[in-house]
């Protein structure tokens, strides 16, 4: 998926928050902010928006010596999600259990308290839904690749997880270091959850660029019956590859170029097979 004209503003606002995030420091402050308006300086509609974002994250990481900007943000979503989740009841049905993972979906640095109260009390309506195809396709699979989001979604991706190996092979790709507030290897072990799939590291990218992953990655991918992507940053990089019909996406469409490239409205929710 290309950037909009939206995503110039988004990437400015992202740039201050990590900013705000990995230092105090004046001079390292403006260090950053020089090097990030020569990275928007190349803004264009042609390129994929987690493009310009990588490439923010690892300029503020480089500059300001600090590996994980967004670690203590990771641990208050965590939180918040570990309470939240505490709410809801077992889920057993593919339905209920991909529910539960796109309301996962809904907490994130962005969404204000307020909002994410109301979306984790309702059910999510899917206004693109792919569900029972999905679930024909996973009578034949035998292999199964779960890309992971934000941190805080682990836990709401749980019940997913585990219905999902009960009919398959399943790997659960997380980051190999820390990016923004995606779920990397470190975060996942301080969650001290026993998940019911492999762990798979991935390059520590917002989204997923199968040409950084590794070759044992690589080759996973290639043989999945079916992948399961959760997030925006994912929809983003996989809408690029060929759409083989094994692509299952999992998320809330937070932004209007995202809202646009599928044809839904800003805050709908998709679990659409591609």
């Amino acid at each position: 998926m290309k950037a909009g004209p939206e995503c110039l503003d988004c990437l400015r606002k992202l740039s201050r928050q990590a900013t705000e995030l990995a230092t105090s420091d004046p001079k390292v402050k403006s260090r950053i902010e020089r090097e990030v308006s020569r990275i928007l300086g190349r803004f264009s509609e042609d390129i994929v928006p987690s493009d310009f974002g990588n490439q923010i994250h690892q300029t503020i990481r480089e500059i300001s010596k600090n590996p994980d900007p967004y670690r203590e943000r990771k641990l208050r979503e965590i939180e918040t999600a570990r309470l939240a989740f505490s709410k809801i009841g077992p889920r057993e049905d593919l339905r209920s259990c991909v529910e539960i993972a796109a309301k996962g979906n809904a907490i994130d640095f962005f969404v204000d308290p307020e909002s994410l109260d109301r979306e984790l009390s309702g059910r999510p309506n899917f206004v693109i839904d792919d569900i029972v195809k999905f679930e024909g396709k996973l009578e034949g699979a035998r292999d199964i690749l779960y890309l992971a989001d934000n941190a805080a979604e682990v836990l709401f991706d749980l019940p997913l997880l585990t219905f999902l190996s009960g009919k398959a092979r399943v790997g659960y790709v997380v980051k190999e270091s820390p990016v923004q507030n995606d779920i990397a290897l470190g975060d996942l072990q301080l969650t001290g959850l026993s998940l019911p799939a492999e762990i798979i590291t991935s390059s520590a990218t917002v989204g997923f660029y199968l040409d950084r992953a590794s070759p044992q990655l690589r080759e996973r991918f290639a043989r999945a019956d079916l992948v399961v992507a959760k997030g925006m940053g994912n929809y983003e990089t996989l809408s690029e590859l060929p759409q083989e019909g094994r692509f299952f996406y999992i998320f809330r469409a937070k932004c209007p170029p995202v809202a646009r490239s599928l044809g839904v409205k800003l805050g709908d929710y998709v679990a659409m097979l591609r």
